[in-house]
């Protein structure tokens, strides 16, 4: 075997060559090994300009934001006013939903995402169906409703009035708002948006609930003012049992009947239980029928 000198390349053998990538816009082939240590390089100049400023990445963050803004402002996409609309009776609820949306005029339009708008105003938790719109070049629309009172919910002592998102208005008087459905019961006002939706859909039962008791913090009892009670399924299973029950009072008027429990916690099924006086007045004769 001949022998080979240091250096020398071995005859017939092929030298392994650099891995490559194509640059799409010109054609030509740019070293893998290259771009690695173009990034490289590149870090190496975000670090060191961060620790000569004195301070860190997201100072760099910062000033580029802020050169973006200046550029946006030239180009004429910048944020030039930020409308708030559904709140005018509420001024200062309007200006609380403006600060939340974190938007200011001058900032790039590019960075006023609507999604992330929404976002920040609907975690202020006072405000429903929170729609934003960018309008170009440099508007941004907000449109919300104030959660208005749903509800007055008795704690023990005083009615309190409860708003659409189950919350407790504090500075709201009960007074004021009469003719809205009583609560009662522990876990009452975190569970009355979805009661109120479900009876505002059946008004014939709606205007003859006296007052809805929770139960067990998973369930309602309601009481009409005709006296029965009308014992409802839990959550899952309540706008079903509300609409059965609305259609039965079309039909046979059955919360105006002598009634003193409508049982509604069966899915196939309906119990009733007359009022002692209907029961005195129509007995039971020995084969189980009434006379």
């Amino acid at each position: 075997m001949p022998k080979i000198e240091r250096n020398q390349t071995v005859p017939g053998g092929r030298r392994r060559a650099p891995a490559t990538i194509i640059d799409e816009s010109t054609g030509e082939e740019v070293r893998v090994s290259s771009v690695i240590f173009g990034i490289v390089m590149l870090i190496a100049i975000l670090v060191a300009t961060a620790a000569w400023m004195g301070g860190s990445m997201s100072q760099i963050g910062s000033r580029f934001g802020g050169f973006m803004d200046d550029t946006a402002r030239l180009a004429g996409v910048d944020v030039r006013s930020v409308s708030v609309i559904g709140l005018e009776l509420n001024p200062a609820l309007a200006d609380e939903v403006r600060a939340a949306a974190m938007i200011e005029p001058g900032e790039n339009m590019f960075r006023a995402d609507p999604y992330v708008i929404r976002r920040r105003v609907e975690s202020t938790k006072k405000v429903l169906n929170v729609r934003v719109h960018r309008l170009w070049p440099g508007q941004v629309v907000i449109l919300a409703e104030a959660a208005e009172p749903v509800a007055l919910w008795h704690d023990g002592r005083d009615w309190k009035v409860v708003d659409g998102l189950g919350r407790i208005l504090p500075d709201a008087k009960a007074e004021d708002h009469g003719h809205l459905l009583r609560l009662a019961g522990l876990g009452a006002p975190t569970a009355a948006p979805q009661l109120t939706r479900a009876l505002a859909a059946s008004p014939d039962i709606n205007d003859r609930v006296a007052v809805a008791t929770r139960v067990g913090e998973r369930r309602w009892d309601m009481r009409f003012v005709s006296g029965v009670t009308v014992r409802l399924p839990e959550d899952e299973a309540l706008e079903p049992a509300l609409d059965r029950l609305a259609k039965l009072q079309v039909r046979t008027a059955l919360t105006q009947r002598p009634l003193e429990m409508i049982d509604l916690r069966s899915r196939n099924r309906v119990y009733l239980r007359a009022t002692k006086e209907a029961q005195l007045a129509h007995p039971l004769t020995p084969a189980g029928e009434r006379t």
